[in-house]
């Protein structure tokens, strides 16, 4: 069914209207410029998630500009590599969206329906590979977030501040073990190499002691699958939210446009990037429990029932637990779905087949190919003036 049969799709572009061989090079290059952009944020919303209430580090930025102080600048790069693995059951997951979505079209015209099938399997489909890799990136993301002993051997070199005083005043009161969660340990001698980081935790991992000391540890695959049906369940309600919301949100915003259509005209590229980020923040709203809950699951070093640690984060947090590391969640899925929107559609354009061109709305390839470049040199301008500011901040 050609695009002009249905005039409410005019504006969208479906799977087979794609250059598959030019589509996946495209949003590949896409995702990862903004996954590279944006990975420092997804560092500190990890560390936030798992941290005992405030015990480390008070807020977003306080975690951004502590991490960096005591850690250096490449620590907010911790388990990067391993972390775009995710491009790859990221791809599984956009082909299986968009696939899924356009075979659901002779089943249903309902496009939120659609939408919402189609996220729903593409994360199904994309978890089996997604978890173990989000495990292990962020168990190395964590590395150095007790940083009680690394600011106890600066006061002994006269380098403390009043702010690690108050932290040593109240680590003296509670015990470390009752304020962090356990996680795998990693020597410090090899925490300045993220290879031997990431062995040390995958054998970890792969060697799972079991609860029964006396029964040898053994080759296992669960430790890289711990808090999947979680995982998968929390990102295929999240697709589910997400991508009938971007739909909703659009369509909002097209009748707006109509409404005062003599006075202003809107670009579709413009919308498009209003509403990634308002889906973002609805579906983030709604699932921030979830999220911290699978991270919490994911992180521990001793496997435990999962109902058992949600009663603990439940005693720890209380009605916190909707709020706990929300701002860096927020605005790691709100800045991230505004660029990759921008990114995914205007490659969607650009990998547009010629027959199909006529029959849609708002497409310029020359345009939308210049949009893509200025896009990346945008983003390296912006990581160097990030760059500069951090160093500033704590020369």
């Amino acid at each position: 069914m050609s695009e002009s049969d249905e005039p409410n799709l005019t504006h969208d572009i479906d799977w087979p209207m794609l250059d598959k061989a030019r589509f996946i090079p495209l949003n590949l290059l896409s995702t990862f410029i903004v996954r590279s952009f944006l990975y420092p944020i997804t560092l500190v919303r990890t560390r936030l998630q798992v941290q005992v209430k405030s015990s480390i580090y008070r807020g977003t930025w306080h975690a951004l500009c502590t991490t960096v102080r005591y850690e250096g600048f490449r620590s907010l790069y911790k388990g990067f590599l391993v972390y775009n693995c995710q491009l790859v059951p990221g791809l599984i997951y956009i082909t299986t969206f968009e696939a899924t979505r356009a075979r659901a079209n002779s089943l249903s015209k309902n496009e939120y329906l659609r939408a919402g099938v189609g996220g729903t399997i593409g994360s199904l489909c994309s978890q089996i590979l997604a978890c173990p890799i989000d495990i292990v990136s962020q168990h190395m993301q964590l590395v150095g977030l007790t940083s009680s002993e690394k600011k106890t051997r600066l006061t002994t070199n006269n380098i403390s501040s009043e702010s690690d005083t108050k932290f040593s005043n109240k680590s003296s009161q509670n015990s470390l073990h009752h304020r962090h969660v356990p996680r795998i340990h990693v020597p410090t001698e090899i925490r300045t190499s993220n290879y031997l980081i990431f062995k040390h935790i995958c054998k970890v991992l792969l060697y799972e002691k079991h609860t029964d000391k006396d029964i040898k540890s053994r080759i296992s695959f669960k430790g890289f699958y711990r808090g999947y049906l979680i995982s998968t369940f929390l990102f295929s309600l999240t697709s589910a939210i997400w991508w009938p919301s971007y739909y909703f949100y659009q369509r909002q915003m097209f009748r707006i446009e109509t409404i005062f259509s003599n006075q202003i005209s809107v670009p579709l590229i413009v919308i498009q990037c209003i509403a990634g980020p308002l889906s973002s923040l609805t579906s983030t709203l709604l699932t921030n429990p979830l999220d911290v809950c699978r991270t919490r699951i994911q992180v521990e070093q001793q496997r435990r029932r999962v109902a058992k640690i949600m009663y603990e984060l439940w005693q720890e947090e209380r009605f916190h637990i909707f709020t706990k590391g929300l701002t860096a969640r927020l605005s790691h899925s709100c800045i991230y779905s505004l660029l990759i929107i921008f990114g995914y559609e205007t490659v969607k354009r650009i990998s547009l087949k010629q027959e199909y061109q006529g029959h849609c709305f708002d497409i310029n390839q020359a345009y939308y190919c210049s949009l893509f470049c200025l896009y990346g040199i945008f983003f390296f301008c912006y990581y160097l003036v990030f760059i500069c500011v951090i160093y500033m901040t704590h020369r």
